[in-house]
């Protein structure tokens, strides 16, 4: 009876042992893009889902830096988003600081106003007062 081989350990040992089979196709002198045709789709497959970055086989240097500068993400630094608050909202939530004030409470600051939030102690105990505009029900 013939002897089976061993079935591999793990999926990191199945990727390395596709990538190392790309590599010596690529070392006899096929093309990246030949070497990859010679793997059948499931391991193909296989090697998208572990996530194993294929660029650096297909692309060059040059075209790799252009990729990472299209698919830079995020807003640019120091740009921030201003929020412009209703002035009658602004004009309650101070007439609520200025009222807690006379009664003898505390407010606490926030990090940042944002016209919604108010946390302040008044006589030892703990408040939050959460200002929110529902939008008008569908008809």
């Amino acid at each position: 009876m013939e002897e089976k081989t061993p079935r591999r350990t793990s999926k990191a040992d199945h990727v390395n042992e596709l990538l190392e089979r790309l590599g010596n196709w690529i070392n006899e002198g096929y093309t990246v893009d030949q070497a990859l045709e010679k793997l059948t789709l499931k391991q193909y497959d296989f090697l998208i889902d572990q996530n194993v970055n294929l660029d650096n086989l297909i692309l060059t240097p040059q075209q790799q830096a252009a990729v990472k500068a299209i698919t830079k993400s995020g807003r640019p630094r120091g740009l921030q988003y201003k929020k412009v608050y209703p002035q009658a909202k602004q004009d309650l939530y101070q007439s609520l600081v200025e009222f807690i004030e006379q009664q003898g409470g505390e407010i606490q600051p926030r990090e940042r106003l944002n016209y919604r939030d108010l946390d302040f102690k008044m006589g030892g105990i703990q408040y939050k007062i959460v200002l929110s505009n529902p939008r008008p029900p569908k008809n």
